[in-house]
């Protein structure tokens, strides 16, 4: 440009001796293309950065936007579950992190609402690394391994996180079932302000209180017979196990032995 208005300058400045007219119409061009180089070099100078910038920060906007609408409560649930997993004062075995995985990927239907969970069914799997949901979960270990801790960890991580949630379980008998919502309970009142939240306790139910008056988490333990349904007894339970996956063959069977 610069280049342009001199050649311009010169070229015109022989003919404007004798017109004054042209002398004029040389200015006027003069300051003309002056004020274009101005222009153009502010525009040169300025950062041109500012426009893309807008655009980028509109679209991460956007996004956050379509991530906090697609964010669910059963996604706070679970995010809650996993806190309070490790919140109980004790360090949990890579066994017992393997139990609760598998419990986790069980319960995910009632942590999310039937409602909830079919309409993100896929993002939820994925999340989860599952093909498909999971209902049962298997767990035979010897003795000392930390299923009865890991039950009660789970239960009451649970329950304490998602609301209006209901747990039940079944013992061998009354002093299992008893000890084992006493864990419960202890794993509660573990936790900052733990026992502020138990509303009723007996050797049998332990009700927490939720987010809202009617928000009530119940857990249940309850002492079961050792001879249940087709005489099984101690005795049997290997067999029983063996014929139960020979009527559901579709059960995914691990053994958590490290």
């Amino acid at each position: 440009m610069d280049t342009l208005l001199e050649r311009a300058l010169r070229l015109s400045t022989r003919d404007a001796a004798n017109t004054p007219i042209a002398a004029v119409a040389i200015v006027g061009l003069s300051d003309t293309l002056q004020r274009l180089n101005r222009v153009a070099a502010s525009a040169n100078t300025a950062p041109r950065t500012r426009g893309p910038e807008l655009k980028i920060d509109a679209h991460v906007r956007k996004m956050a936007r379509v991530a906090s609408a697609s964010r669910s409560k059963g996604d706070d649930y679970v995010h809650a579950l996993l806190h309070y997993l490790d919140s109980f004062g004790m360090d949990r075995t890579t066994s017992q992190r393997q139990f609760h995985d598998a419990f986790l990927s069980a319960t995910l239907p009632h942590i999310y609402g039937s409602a909830e969970f079919e309409r993100n069914r896929t993002r939820i799997l994925r999340e989860h690394n599952l093909t498909k949901p999971r209902h049962e979960v298997l767990v035979v270990t010897p003795r000392r391994w930390g299923k009865t801790t890991s039950v009660a960890m789970f239960v009451a991580a649970l329950a304490l996180s998602t609301a209006d949630m209901w747990v039940s379980i079944f013992s061998t008998g009354q002093r299992a079932s008893s000890s084992l919502l006493e864990a419960i309970y202890k794993m509660v009142c573990a936790t900052p302000e733990g026992n502020k939240r138990v509303l009723r306790r007996n050797q049998e139910q332990l009700y927490l209180s939720g987010d809202g008056p009617e928000d009530t988490r119940r857990v249940y333990s309850y002492p079961s017979s050792v001879q249940g349904a087709d005489h099984i007894t101690t005795r049997t339970t290997t067999s029983a196990i063996m014929r139960g996956f020979a009527r559901f063959p579709s059960l995914d069977f691990k053994w958590f032995n490290n």
